[in-house]
């Protein structure tokens, strides 16, 4: 429980991985003030992607509170170390060969949690789900061609508020790189592009007006 008043619940995740995330959601809810938030948080691990993303609802709360749940939907690999990627190449086959049906999705192993990366993910995700509650993020004021551009942008000023309150969050290092990664899609990322991260890291730019107004700058997607 989250100060006795949030019903903590996880959904599609192994009972021993649950056993360690809970604690460490009710600490990000105290530490971000949002214990009182919501009648209950929900976490349902399912088959996304594992890139640390996350999809936000708001349910009917528990209990005639008055307060709603909060389902968070993920990957369970959010919770556990980054692990290095497999692949197999196979001889080329006909159409009519018969294949093996592929094998289920695989469990975490609960020897590769990581309460690090544990923090880093609750932590970024409730301070976003936050700013949408108090309307200092409002996704319907952001064009469709600049969602993904925003978002990513909107993310390291999250990061970049946890770090100056030195709570957990994800590094400069791996802002960084999510940031190039994604605007050097667009093009050539020039020094002007990464003042606008640093800017945004800083926190120069809070507001979702300014943020929006940047990412115009940024190369498009």
């Amino acid at each position: 429980m989250a100060g006795a008043e949030t019903a903590l619940q996880g959904e599609g995740l192994p009972g021993s991985l649950w056993r360690m995330v809970e604690p460490r959601l009710a600490a990000a809810l105290s530490a971000l003030e949002l214990a009182a938030e919501f009648s209950a948080v929900l976490i349902t691990a399912d088959d996304l992607p594992g890139d640390d993303s996350a999809w936000y609802r708001l349910l009917p709360g528990e209990g005639g509170t008055g307060r709603p749940t909060l389902a968070l939907t993920c990957h369970a690999d959010s919770f556990c170390r980054h692990q290095p990627l497999h692949t197999t190449v196979y001889p080329v086959r006909a159409i009519w060969d018969q294949l093996d049906a592929p094998p289920a999705a695989r469990i975490p192993d609960p020897d590769v949690y990581s309460p690090e990366r544990t923090d880093s993910f609750l932590f970024h995700h409730l301070l976003t789900v936050r700013d949408l509650r108090r309307g200092e993020l409002q996704g319907g004021d952001i064009p469709d061609h600049l969602q993904e551009a925003f978002a990513a942008v909107w993310a390291v000023s999250v990061d970049g508020r946890l770090a100056r309150r030195q709570l957990p969050g994800y590094g400069l290092a791996e802002r960084r790189n999510h940031y190039s990664r994604l605007f050097s899609t667009g093009g050539i990322l020039l020094p002007e592009h990464w003042q606008v991260f640093q800017a945004v890291w800083d926190g120069a730019l809070l507001e979702q007006s300014a943020i929006l107004g940047v990412t115009r700058q940024l190369p498009r997607l």
